[in-house]
């Protein structure tokens, strides 16, 4: 059952919080490691469980790995984006989450790819022209010089 398998996958306060900051657009996996605060195989771990329900995506990019939300292709997957589009909001926590992916943006200590940027690029090779970053967050420099 999608909806089962679904629901399973997203009902972690964890996972809601990396599916909030998705919403934005893809990701690097070091990158929501420093906006959430939280060990990368922590983030790793949950980020697989997203992956396995198909609730993300991921793209290599070197020895980077970015992640974003799965395409809405079913009418479960439809109504999800949906829900958490009205849901998170809602919620203190996925809002400061939202703030801080914002800031450290603007600041250019994370790369954003926007969600219409990623449907022009499906693969992230070549840093397409939105991606913003002109420094990386000190978990990335330390990652990849």
């Amino acid at each position: 059952m999608m909806l089962g398998k679904l629901l399973s996958a997203a009902a972690d306060p964890v996972r809601l919080r990396l599916l909030n900051l998705l919403r934005q657009g893809s990701i690097c996996v070091c990158d929501l490691q420093a906006v959430l605060g939280l060990p990368q195989p922590t983030i790793s771990r949950h980020l697989a469980v997203l992956r396995h329900a198909e609730l993300v995506l991921d793209e290599r990019n070197g020895t980077r790995v970015f992640y974003r939300l799965a395409p809405a292709t079913t009418s479960q997957l439809k109504f999800f984006r949906e829900f958490l589009a009205k849901a998170c909001p809602c919620e203190e926590d996925l809002r400061q989450d939202l703030k801080a992916l914002h800031r450290a943006t603007a600041q250019g200590e994370c790369r954003l790819l926007s969600p219409e940027s990623a449907k022009q690029h499906p693969g992230l090779k070549g840093k397409p022209p939105s991606v913003r970053a002109t420094k990386r967050s000190s978990l990335c420099r330390k990652e990849h010089p």
